[in-house]
């Protein structure tokens, strides 16, 4: 791979489709000592969960070769990955003993490959802003992440791009609900793309400081992350805490409703007033108070 970028990208998307099908990454290619990024065989039993990926599972919708640029390629990358692509056809027919469809090429680049789009006669997709195609018979799709619009369900794909396209689908991805499957794909990759370093000192050199700035934010999210973890942990034992007091007050288990009712007035009200409420007010009055929704 070309960068730790390329890298997180390649596992992102490895990660994403293997929710619907068989997704390998580094397949050899042995006619032609290569390996792709990735090879994706879509499963039929899991087309739910491939309606789910947006963009990417409407690429996904048959077997397909998947080759992710952080940087954008020029003609001789593509030509590298049309290699790839008719080798690895006929290896598939070898194993198979007989004719197998012609695989499709999708190449993700995170910015516009003009040289590329202008000297191969890609088309635009209609009404698919970012998606250019070649003639049908090359089975060759580009995707321009740059170019993808701001929605949910591109936003994987455009973790793919580039400087500021990156680090707006990083803050996106934050801004998600914790049990949006996007963030469990992402986040450990995240993660781990905190620590990556380069091996190469003329490659690290290299490297768009832009992005560099944009691992520094990466950083200082995970650190708030933890810091928010940490900190609702803390609330949950003081909530526990409080639960085990107004229990003995009333000599009786707090409801469920009871215990989601003091949590959100924790919240809004504060340790000091819940503490006054459960030394001053009767076992009956602060059951009433419980009870009532305009109670403070």
């Amino acid at each position: 791979m070309r960068s730790r970028f390329d890298a997180f990208g390649k596992n992102v998307l490895r990660d994403t489709l293997a929710r619907a099908g068989a997704a390998d990454t580094a397949v050899e290619v042995i006619a032609a000592s290569q390996t792709m990024d990735l090879w994706y065989v879509p499963d039929p039993a899991r087309a739910a969960a491939r309606a789910e990926l947006g963009l990417l599972g409407e690429l996904a919708g048959e077997p397909c070769q998947f080759e992710p640029f952080h940087d954008t390629p020029g003609p001789a990358e593509l030509r590298g990955c049309v290699r790839k692509q008719l080798h690895w056809h006929h290896e598939l027919e070898r194993r198979a003993g007989g004719e197998v469809p012609f695989p499709r090429l999708c190449v993700l680049s995170s910015g516009r490959p003009a040289t590329v789009l202008d000297a191969f006669r890609f088309e635009p997709e209609p009404g698919r802003p970012g998606l250019y195609r070649a003639a049908p018979g090359w089975r060759v799709d580009v995707v321009v992440i740059a170019e993808l619009p701001r929605t949910r369900d591109t936003l994987l794909l455009r973790l793919l791009g580039a400087r500021a396209v990156l680090r707006d689908a990083i803050r996106e991805l934050a801004a998600l609900p914790e049990d949006a499957w996007e963030r469990s794909v992402a986040l450990p990759w995240l993660v781990r793309l905190r620590f990556e370093t380069q091996t190469e000192p003329s490659a690290r050199g290299a490297e768009d400081a832009e992005e560099e700035e944009i691992v520094t934010e990466v950083q200082q999210w995970f650190e708030q992350l933890k810091q928010s973890i940490r900190d609702e942990g803390r609330k949950e034992g003081q909530v526990e805490a409080l639960a085990a007091q107004f229990e003995k007050r009333l000599g009786r288990p707090l409801a469920k409703s009871e215990r989601s009712v003091l949590a959100e007035r924790f919240d809004r009200l504060g340790l000091d007033r819940l503490d006054d409420v459960r030394l001053e007010l009767s076992a009956d009055a602060l059951a009433a108070w419980l009870a009532d929704p305009a109670a403070r």
